[in-house]
C-alpha cells in the first residue's frame, strides 16, 4: 500500500515530510527545500498513540454505538503493514450517518506557536469527519485500507496560557469506515518559555551510522540482548571467515570480542545429547554437544558475557514438531528418564562450570509446545521439566551462584495457548524462573499480542519473560544452495518490514521495545547471525556445480548445514531433506562473512542511530488484467526511504515493450520504466500479468448471489454462517465478498456451475481469515463428470490472501457442464473470506485426452498440490510416425498408430498417476519447508 503525506495550507510546499519525528521533518528531496523553522515534538496530548490500549486522556461519544453496525474501538490491525499500532477504529454500517467526537482538552496550554499532526486511513472517500484545534480544521479523506496519510494543520499561535481543545468529530458517512492515530502537538523551539520542571533533560546524540534506529526505552544495561550462534564451531571448521566493520578477519576470540563491541551481552548455546550416528558422523546442525558448548563457552566468557545453555533434551532438533528422545533414553520408563535427565543436566553444567563458563541461565527443553525428551502427557512432561530444573538449583547452589531456571514455547499467536501452558506448570509445581517464547514474525502474529501474552504470564505469576528466539530477513537471496526459510514468491508469510538490513534492524528494535517495555520482561535473543554459506553459490556462475558440491561435503564432513544425511536414521525430517543453512539471508553478516550493520543493533537500541536520507527501494504495483481489458499502467512509483517515509514519483512507461505485451496475449511480463528521483534517473519495472477470460459469472461477487449456490450445512440456528456481504474490510477487490463467520462449528460449500468447451482448465480463488482451529479444512474443486478435482488451503489471518488454485482440468467434449466450488468446516469463531473466483483456459486438449470423468482423479479427500510443472502448457512434440513419407505400408501405419496410443497412454499415466504423486511430495516439502524452525 501506498503512504502519502497531506499537508494543509501553511505546509503545502512540502511534498514528503516524516511529521512525526520529533525534530525537524525530513524532505526527500533537495536541501534547498529544507523548512527554516525547527520544530519540537510535545508531550501535551496525552495518550495520543493510544498505545495505552483505551481512551486515557479523550472523550468519546457516538450516540449510535450498538458495536456491530455502528461503534469505536481501540484495536491493533495485526495483518496491517504500515501501522501495527493500537489505533482508534470506528465505522457505520448503517443506512443514515452516525454522529462520532473524539476529542482532549490540554489544560493551561503554554503560550507558544504551535501545529497538531495525525494519521489517518480508511475506506476510499470523504469520511465526513473533521480534525479542529484553536480555530483550525482539516477534513479528512482517506485512500483505502492501510494507506495511512500524515495530516498537519496550519500554524497557530497560544498568545495566553489556556486550556485548548483537539477535536475529531462529525458524522461518519453510511458505509464508511476508519482509523486515526499518531495525535502530536509541535510547538517551534525557543517559541515558549518553559514551565518550571519542564527543563529539557539533555539526551544523548543518536550516533552516525549506515541505518536509523530509534532508542528503545528501558534497553539498559541489565537488558539482556543476546544471539545464538550455536553453529559457530562447525562455521569455523568449514572454513567460513568472518570480518569486522574495517574488513579485519576475526580469531576465534575476535568474533565474540566483536559481538560485546556491538551490544551482544549473552550467547545462547543449543546442546543435544548425542548428535551422532554412533560412528562417529554428526547429524549437523552445528554438532552441537557439551563439547563444542564448552568450547564456545569459554570464548563468551572471556569476551565478558554470559552463557544460557539451551537443552533440547534430544540428539537432534527439538521443536513442535517432534520431541525425539535420546537414543539412550528411548526405552527408558518416566521416573529413569527424570533421573537421567537430572544427572545428564548436572554433569553438563558442572563440565561447563569447571571449565569457566560464565552460566547464567539453562533452558530444561526447546520448544516444548507438544511435548520433552519423548513425552507428551502434561503430567510427564512436568517430571521432565522438573528434573531439569532441580538440577540447576543444586549447581546453581553448589556455585553460589543465581543461574535462572527458563521453559520455552513458541507460536504465542494463537488464543489462549501460553496462558495454558502457564497454568499448566502451576498446577503440576515446575519450579522455573523464565517463560521464553520464540518470536518470528513471519509467523507469530502481532507484537502487541506478543506483550499481551507475555505481561499475563508476569503479572499471573511473578515470573520473568523473555523473547527466546527471533530473526529477520535482510535479502530473500539464497547464498549456500540450499533452499531457505524465507524466500523469493514464497506466500503466506508476513514480511512486515522491509528486506533490507535497515529492514532487519527495524524488526529486531521493534521485538526489544516490546520486551522491554514488559514490566518483567528481561531481554531477547536473535537466533543464528552468523550461519552463513561456507562457500557463495551463484547458480549461474560458471562454477556453480563444483561450489555446492564443495558446500555439501562440508556440511556432510562438519555440520555446518542444518542436517546431514547421517541424522536421517534419527530424524524423519533429515532423511530426505538434510542440507545447509535455512537463515544465511537472515544473519548479520553478509554472505561472504563481512559484519553488516544491523550487527550493531544492541548498541543502536541503547544509543540510537541516525543515517543520512536515502532511496532503499522503488515500488511499483503490479498490474493484474483480463485478455481484452484495457491496460494502465501506474501513474507513481513509491520511493521508500531509510527513515521510513514514501514520496509519490511519477512514472515513464516503455509503451513498445506495452504494446508488445498486450499484443503476445495473456502471460506474465515485466514493462520497463523510469522516474526521477533527487534529480537522479532511476530503472523500474511493472508486473504485468495478463490473465485468460475469467469463464466464471460472477466471481468477484459484486453481483449478489447471482450465479452461486450457497450451502451452509452446519448452521443450525439460522444466524450468521455463510453469505455474500458488502464489508470493505473483508475484500480483495471491489465491494462484496462471500463472507463467513459463526458462533457454532462451520460447514459449508459455495458452488457454480459453468458449461465449458474441450480443454484444460485452471481454477483459482482468494481466501483470507483466521480463528478456525488446528482441524479446519478449506477445500477449492472442480467436478467434471465423475472425477472431481481438489486442493487445500488454509487462512492465516486478515487481509492476508492465500491464492489456492486447481490445475489440469480436462475437458475433453465441447458443452460440458462442470462444477467448481469450495468447502470449508472450521471451529466455532472461526471467520473470513472468499474473493475473485477465476475459471481460465490454459490450453487445447485433444479428443483422446483422458479426463472430464472418463478416470478416477484425485477426490477432495486426495487433494491436488500445484504440479510443479503445470505452467509448462507445451508439451515436447512427438513425431507422428504417419506422416513419414518413407513408412507407406499398411502394415507400418498400424504400428504407428499403436505407438502413439502408447505414447498418449503413457502421457496419461504420468499426468493421472505420476504428477499426483509429485504434488504429495511438493507438498511434504511445503510443510517442512513452510513451518519448521529450531
Amino acid at each position: 500500500m501506498k503512504r502519502r503525506s497531506v499537508f494543509v495550507r501553511a505546509l503545502s510546499a512540502f511534498s514528503m515530510v516524516s511529521v512525526v519525528l520529533a525534530q525537524m521533518p525530513i524532505v526527500a528531496n533537495a536541501e534547498e527545500e529544507k523548512e527554516e523553522k525547527t520544530w519540537k515534538k510535545t508531550d501535551y496530548i496525552e495518550n495520543g498513540d493510544f498505545e495505552k490500549g483505551d481512551l486515557s486522556g479523550w472523550s468519546v461519544s457516538m450516540p449510535d454505538d450498538d458495536g456491530e453496525n455502528v461503534g469505536s474501538k481501540i484495536k491493533v490491525d495485526e495483518w496491517a503493514s504500515n501501522n501495527k499500532t493500537n489505533i482508534f477504529n470506528y465505522w457505520n454500517n448503517n443506512a443514515d450517518g452516525a454522529e462520532l467526537s473524539l476529542s482532549q482538552t490540554i489544560k493551561n496550554l503554554p503560550v507558544g506557536s504551535y501545529k497538531l499532526s495525525f494519521e489517518a486511513d480508511g475506506a476510499t472517500s470523504q469520511s465526513g469527519m473533521t480534525v479542529s484545534i484553536a480555530g483550525e480544521d482539516i477534513n479528512v479523506e482517506t485512500t483505502g485500507w492501510d494507506s495511512w496519510s500524515t495530516f498537519t494543520t496550519e500554524e497557530f499561535t497560544v498568545e495566553d496560557k489556556e486550556d485548548i481543545t483537539v477535536s475529531f468529530s462529525g458524522k461518519v458517512e453510511s458505509g464508511y469506515w476508519g482509523d486515526v492515530d499518531n495525535f502530536v502537538l509541535y510547538t517551534l523551539k525557543d517559541s515558549s518559555a518553559e514551565e518550571p520542571g519542564q527543563e529539557e533533560t539533555e539526551e544523548t546524540e543518536p550516533v552516525d551510522s549506515e541505518i536509523n534506529v530509534e532508542k528503545v526505552a528501558g534497553c539498559d544495561d541489565n537488558f539482556i540482548t543476546g544471539v545464538d550462534v550455536s553453529s559457530y564451531l562447525s562455521e569455523k571448521n568449514s572454513g567460513v571467515k568472518y570480518y569486522d566493520f574495517d574488513g579485519n578477519e576475526l580469531s576465534n576470540q575476535g568474533f565474540f570480542d566483536f559481538l560485546h563491541d556491538c551490544g551482544v551481552n549473552y550467547v545462547r548455546i543449543r546442546v543435544w545429547n548425542d548428535p551422532t550416528d554412533g560412528n562417529g558422523n554428526g547429524y549437523g546442525g552445528g554438532n552441537c554437544d557439551i563439547d563444542t558448548a564448552v568450547k564456545i563457552g569459554k570464548w563468551v566468557t572471556n569476551a565478558g558475557m554470559k552463557v544460557l545453555i539451551d537443552f533440547h533434551y534430544s540428539d537432534f532438533w527439538a521443536d513442535p514438531g517432534k520431541q525425539t528422545a535420546p537414543k539412550a533414553w528411548k526405552s527408558m520408563s518416566i521416573d529413569e528418564k527424570s533421573e537421567a535427565v537430572e544427572k545428564y543436566t548436572k554433569d553438563s553444567l558442572d563440565k561447563l562450570i569447571d571449565a569457566g563458563v560464565n552460566v547464567g541461565m539453562v533452558q530444561i527443553g526447546n520448544e516444548t509446545n507438544n511435548g520433552v525428551a519423548g513425552e507428551k502427557s502434561w503430567e510427564n512432561m512436568s517430571k521432565i521439566f522438573s528434573a531439569g530444573s532441580k538440577a540447576v538449583r543444586t549447581v546453581s547452589k553448589n556455585l553460589d551462584n543465581d543461574i535462572l531456571v527458563a521453559v520455552h514455547f513458541t507460536n504465542p499467536e494463537t488464543s489462549g495457548r501460553y496462558a495454558g501452558y502457564a497454568k499448566k506448570l502451576d498446577e503440576y509445581g515446575v519450579d522455573y524462573d523464565v517463560f521464553a517464547s520464540s518470536y518470528y514474525p513471519y509467523w507469530h502474529g502481532t507484537l502487541s499480542n506478543l506483550k499481551s501474552v507475555l505481561s499475563n504470564i508476569a503479572d499471573t505469576y511473578d515470573k520473568k519473560v523473555m523473547v527466546a528466539e527471533t530473526s529477520y530477513v535482510h535479502t530473500l537471496k539464497d547464498g549456500d544452495g540450499h533452499t531457505n526459510t524465507e524466500y523469493e514468491g514464497k506466500s503466506g508469510d508476513a514480511l512486515n518490514f522491509d528486506i533490507s538490513v535497515q529492514g532487519q534492524a527495524d524488526s529486531v528494535r521493534s521485538v526489544i521495545d516490546t520486551v522491554a517495555s514488559i514490566d518483567d520482561g528481561i531481554g531477547v535473543f536473535y537466533w543464528e547471525p552468523a550461519w552463513i554459506p561456507v562457500s557463495v553459490y551463484d547458480a549461474d556462475a560458471e562454477d556453480a556445480a563444483d561450489v555446492l558440491a564443495g558446500n555439501k561435503e562440508a556440511w556432510e564432513k562438519y555440520g555446518s548445514g542444518w542436517a546431514s544425511s547421517y541424522a536421517g536414521a534419527y530424524d524423519k525430517d533429515a532423511k530426505d531433506w538434510y542440507g545447509g543453512s535455512a537463515v544465511d539471508n537472515e544473519a548479520w553478516f553478509d554472505f561472504e562473512g563481512h559484519a553488516l550493520a544491523s550487527a550493531k543493533i544492541y548498541s543502536y537500541v541503547r544509543s540510537g542511530a541516525k543515517a543520512p536520507l536515502s532511496v532503499i527501494r522503488i515500488d511499483v504495483e503490479a498490474v493484474t488484467v483480463e485478455l481484452g481489458d484495457d491496460v494502465v499502467l501506474p501513474e507513481n512509483a513509491s520511493v521508500v526511504y531509510n527513515d521510513g517515509s514514501k514520496v509519490d514519483a511519477k512514472v515513464t512507461w516503455d509503451e513498445a515493450k506495452l504494446a508488445e505485451a498486450m499484443e503476445a496475449g495473456a502471460g506474465e511480463y515485466e514493462i520497463p520504466g523510469t522516474v526521477v528521483v533527487n534529480d537522479e534517473t532511476k530503472d523500474v519495472t511493472c508486473k504485468l500479468t495478463i490473465n485468460p477470460k475469467n469463464l466464471l459469472v460472477n466471481g468477484s461477487f459484486e453481483d449478489g448471489n447471482k450465479a452461486w449456490t450457497i450451502n451452509d450445512i452446519k448452521n443450525a440456528d439460522g444466524n450468521n454462517g455463510v453469505s455474500i456481504q458488502a464489508d470493505s474490510s473483508n475484500v480483495r477487490t471491489g465491494q462484496m465478498s462471500l463472507k463467513f463467520w459463526d458462533n457454532e462449528e462451520i460447514y459449508y460449500t459455495v458452488e457454480q456451475k459453468v458449461t465449458v468447451d474441450k480443454g484444460v482448465y485452471k481454477l483459482g480463488a482468494f481466501v483470507e481469515g483466521g480463528d478456525c482451529g488446528d482441524a479446519a479444512e478449506f477445500k477449492l474443486y472442480a467436478v467434471v463428470g465423475e472425477n472431481n478435482l481438489s486442493t487445500d488451503t488454509g487462512v492465516t489471518g486478515w487481509q492476508n490472501w492465500a491464492n489456492p488454485e486447481v490445475t489440469d482440468i480436462i475437458v475433453n467434449t465441447d458443452s460440458t457442464e462442470i462444477t467448481v466450488g469450495v468447502s470449508v468446516k472450521a471451529a466455532a469463531g472461526g471467520w473470513g473470506a472468499w474473493d475473485d473466483f477465476y475459471l481460465y483456459k490454459t490450453a487445447e486438449a485433444s479428443s483422446e485426452e483422458i479426463g472430464g470423468g472418463d478416470d478416477p482423479t484425485p477426490t477432495p479427500d486426495e487433494p491436488v498440490i500445484d504440479d510443479p510443472g503445470a505452467g509448462n502448457q507445451d508439451d515436447p512434440a512427438i513425431d507422428d510416425p504417419s506422416e513419414d513419407d518413407n513408412k507407406d505400408s499398411d502394415h507400418k501405419q498400424e504400428i504407428e498408430k499403436a505407438v502413439q496410443q502408447i505414447v498418449k497412454a503413457v502421457d496419461t499415466f504420468v499426468k493421472q498417476v505420476v504428477v499426483p504423486v509429485i504434488k504429495e511430495i511438493t507438498k511434504a516439502v511445503k510443510k517442512l519447508f513452510g513451518w519448521f524452525r529450531w
